[in-house]
């Protein structure tokens, strides 16, 4: 059910007039990431064996009617197990009010593993200032994935997702920086899938400061951190570097 009010909203947003839609901004960037699990603050299995490095592009737009971002990272291109992963998020406003409809998809996979997590729900947009935002949200969460370890399969009804997207740009000795946190918490989860990954709860984020060294050059890191999340159960971490170009 979940996933054809997905379709059928999806739909609805590709037969807006976007030609008749006030636009407000855009941004998009490419990047180049290294992903290191081995000098977490916790014991990961295999931790080495995770250290990757991703290419990924994202892109931002906001129009009078809604605001929409999304990126792709082609995972692992350094080694023979490639993968990719690909989200897509946005808030649709509820008339003139701070109040959204808000959807994501979440799709990630390689070679022996694929999952699809899909989120529908409602937002709030109206935490924002010159240089900051906190955008939260909660929604119902479908869930469509491969086998699992234990050959079972999780996909279907998972329960619920809330979350946020919050930043805060600053400026120091006449350098552009910024600090951003996202964040998301499931909960309620299926049987199937709160034994797979460790409970019927988690969380997973980061916390991402950069800076802008130009208008189209910026540096970064992240400290990237989860719970029952990512095939860890239990608490995990890792640090992700990053260099960028912004279009």
């Amino acid at each position: 059910m979940l996933k054809k009010i997905l379709v059928a909203s999806a739909g609805l947003l590709l037969s807006l007039n976007l030609s008749a839609a006030e636009y407000r901004y855009g941004f998009s960037n490419i990047y180049l990431d290294y992903q290191s699990w081995d000098h977490s603050l916790n014991e990961i299995d295999n931790a080495k064996d995770r250290n990757k490095a991703v290419a990924g592009i994202e892109a931002g737009l906001g129009f009078d009617f809604g605001e929409f971002y999304g990126f792709y990272e082609y995972e692992n291109f350094n080694k023979s197990d490639r993968g990719h992963s690909l989200k897509a998020s946005g808030h649709i406003y509820l008339g003139d009010s701070d109040f959204s409809v808000y959807g994501q998809v979440y799709d990630t996979g390689n070679s022996g593993f694929s999952e699809q997590s899909r989120v529908i729900g409602f937002g709030y947009t109206g935490l924002v200032g010159d240089n900051y935002w906190f955008k939260p949200f909660i929604g119902a969460h479908d869930l469509e994935a491969s086998d699992g370890f234990d050959g079972k399969n999780a996909s279907g009804f998972n329960g619920y997702m809330a979350g946020w997207s919050a930043g805060y740009n600053f400026n120091v000795a006449s350098q552009n920086f910024s600090i951003v946190n996202w964040n998301e918490i499931e909960f309620a989860r299926n049987d199937t899938y709160a034994d797979q990954q460790g409970g019927s709860s988690s969380w997973n984020g980061a916390v991402v400061a950069t800076w802008h060294i130009s208008e189209s050059f910026y540096t970064g890191v992240q400290y990237r951190y989860f719970q029952n999340k990512l095939g860890n159960k239990g608490y995990g971490d890792l640090f992700i570097y990053r260099v960028g170009y912004s279009f």
